[in-house]
C-alpha cells in the first residue's frame, strides 16, 4: 500500500511514535509499504521552527532517508486543485495533503478529525 504522512504523524513517527495508534505504527514500520511525505510538511515545518514553535534537526532530510520515506513534490495542479475541495479545512497546507493523497491514490495517515471529513481515504493514528 502507499501512505501519505501528516505532518504531526512524521514528528511524531521520529520523536514519540507511541502518541500514534498502533495501527499507523504497523503501516510506517512495514517495509512493503510506500511512504510518502508531502513538500508541504516540510514548508509546515520550516515556518514553525522559524517561529519558534518546533525544534527541527538539521539532518532532517537525512534521517527521512534512513526511514526510507519518499518526497512527494508539490505540482501546480495539486495547488490548483485545493479550489475543487469543500472548505471544511482552512488550514491551507492539510488541504494540499488532502488533494496529493487524492491525485495520487494515497493513504492519508493522521489524527485531525477534520481532515477525515474529505472524500479520501484516511487511517487514524
Amino acid at each position: 500500500m502507499r501512505y501519505l504522512l501528516d505532518t504531526h504523524i512524521i514528528l511524531w513517527w521520529l520523536v514519540s511514535p507511541t502518541k500514534m495508534s498502533k495501527t499507523a505504527q504497523k503501516i510506517i514500520r512495514d517495509k512493503k509499504n510506500e511512504i510518502y511525505l508531502s513538500s508541504a510538511s516540510f514548508w509546515e515545518m520550516a515556518i514553525k521552527k522559524s517561529i519558534g514553535k518546533l525544534t527541527l534537526p538539521h539532518s532532517l532530510l537525512e534521517v527521512v532517508a534512513g526511514e526510507g520515506f519518499k518526497i512527494l513534490p508539490i505540482m501546480p495542479d495539486e495547488c490548483l486543485g485545493v479550489v475543487d475541495l469543500p472548505l471544511i479545512h482552512t488550514d491551507p497546507f492539510d488541504r494540499l495533503l488532502v488533494i496529493q493523497a487524492k491525485l495520487h491514490d494515497l493513504v492519508l495517515v493522521t489524527k485531525d478529525a477534520t481532515i477525515m471529513e474529505y472524500p479520501v481515504i484516511c487511517v487514524r493514528a
